[in-house]
């Protein structure tokens, strides 16, 4: 009996001590939780790329949160205010340096110090837009993620029916190329959306215009001083330009009631056939291209894509795309930098799983599989530009936005001539730039 109790008592010792000395290795095997606030409608993908995240760091378990981008910016301002924010943060190219000026974003200069070697696919060096990470304190708040910027897309059927043998390299060439589809075919040539909104197409057409040709709105000057870069007479020049598209009758007046790049009407009148050209981003052109093949199995697309229509600066468009940040009341910052280190790097991330969109490095452009209809995009994102001293500068690139497409809009409607508009557009622009530089 004795011995008995003797052995059950040696069991449970050995059981309770067994305990004390597995409950520290259990706690350390307790996943850290950190958010995730992503934007994109690519949901399913994303989280598939997070559970492989979580695989390979068994330490780390990431609560991915959804939004719209249209809300956002809102959200995550009340949020970093109140110290509940997302551990990282899923951005555009435009929001890191207000973002990080209004202490909504930790700066990441000690971990790109540390880690930027290694970052992505070839360092911290490689990667698109790097100036957009940067606040006015000259410190980085954010990473390049993905990149996109508009390309032509067109229809190559309708092309040869009109007689169109190559994709036109000059505005003037763009605009007979538009004017000669109507004519021969009966259907829209270039159907830009020339709507007006808060965020309207018709801004980046003309920033592509100016920048093809000379300046654009805001230049910096060699004294660091930022200017105006575009005259009157050149705001005239552009919108008279676009406005003949309309007047012409080879944009249809309907586009005037549409103001996104990705619209469904401009969707479906390129699936239709009723329209020959649009300026797209690379995530528009693939709806277009995968939306084709639901419709029409086994027939191939009758699109192709082609860089913007160029001046004496050549074809020049902008980078569009999305930032990674870390809050700055995240606590566990390391796992979130790991997070952000995974998901900048191209295997797998790209290859797998978010397969839409292009990382924001220049050696991820040729390692992309590029369907043989999108190839106009790695040419185009080769010879785009960041906002530059539009982000860098005082007058905040909403503000110029939104006048801008003000201005066309009035001017697509017959309210004002493009001389009285353009007159109003940059003596808006040139007074707010006098009111915030400092």
């Amino acid at each position: 009996m004795d011995q008995k109790i003797a052995r059950r008592s040696f069991v449970v010792g050995s059981a309770a001590a067994a305990g004390i000395l597995a409950a520290p290795a259990i706690r350390a095997q307790t996943p850290t939780t950190i958010t995730f606030r992503f934007n994109d409608p690519e949901a399913p993908q994303m989280r598939a790329a997070l559970d492989e995240f979580e695989r390979a760091n068994p330490t780390i378990k990431v609560n991915m949160q959804r939004i719209s981008w249209a809300d956002m910016q809102a959200q995550y301002l009340r949020e970093a205010a109140t110290g509940t924010a997302p551990d990282v943060v899923h951005i555009s190219f435009v929001q890191p340096r207000s973002f990080g000026g209004g202490g909504a974003l930790r700066a990441l200069d000690d971990l790109i110090k540390r880690d930027g070697a290694s970052l992505g696919a070839k360092g911290w060096d490689d990667f698109f837009a790097r100036d957009l990470a940067e606040g006015a304190d000259g410190k980085i708040y954010a990473v390049p993620w993905t990149t996109d910027t508009f390309t032509m897309m067109y229809n190559t059927e309708m092309f040869a029916q009109a007689g169109i043998t190559a994709f036109p390299t000059s505005w003037d060439g763009l605009r007979a190329a538009s004017r000669t589809v109507a004519q021969r075919t009966g259907k829209a040539g270039w159907g830009f959306p020339a709507g007006s909104c808060a965020t309207p197409s018709i801004w980046f057409y003309i920033n592509y215009f100016f920048w093809s040709n000379g300046p654009g709105w805001i230049d910096k000057a060699a004294d660091g001083k930022y200017v105006m870069g575009v005259t009157p007479a050149q705001a005239q020049e552009a919108l008279e330009y676009f406005k003949s598209y309309i007047d012409e009758g080879h944009n249809p007046r309907s586009n005037m009631s549409v103001c996104l790049w990705g619209a469904p009407e401009l969707v479906e009148a390129m699936l239709s056939g009723n329209t020959a050209i649009a300026s797209v981003p690379d995530t528009v052109a693939m709806e277009i291209l995968a939306k084709w093949d639901q419709r029409n199995p086994g027939k191939k697309a009758p699109f192709a894509t082609a860089p913007h229509p160029g001046g004496r600066n050549g074809s020049v468009t902008n980078f569009g795309g999305r930032m990674l940040g870390i809050s700055p009341n995240a606590r566990n910052v390391e796992q979130a930098w790991r997070l952000i280190r995974f998901l900048v790097t191209p295997e797998p991330t790209f290859t797998k799983h978010y397969t839409n969109y292009t990382p924001a490095q220049r050696s991820a452009l040729t390692s992309r599989n590029w369907a043989p209809e999108l190839a106009g995009y790695p040419r185009q994102l080769a010879n785009s530009r960041s906002w530059g001293p539009y982000a860098t500068g005082p007058v905040p690139i909403p503000f110029m936005w939104n006048a801008v497409g003000r201005a066309a809009g009035s001017v697509f409607i017959g309210e004002k001539t493009p001389a009285v508009a353009a007159a109003e557009l940059h003596e808006t622009i040139a007074r707010e730039l006098a009111r915030t530089q400092r």
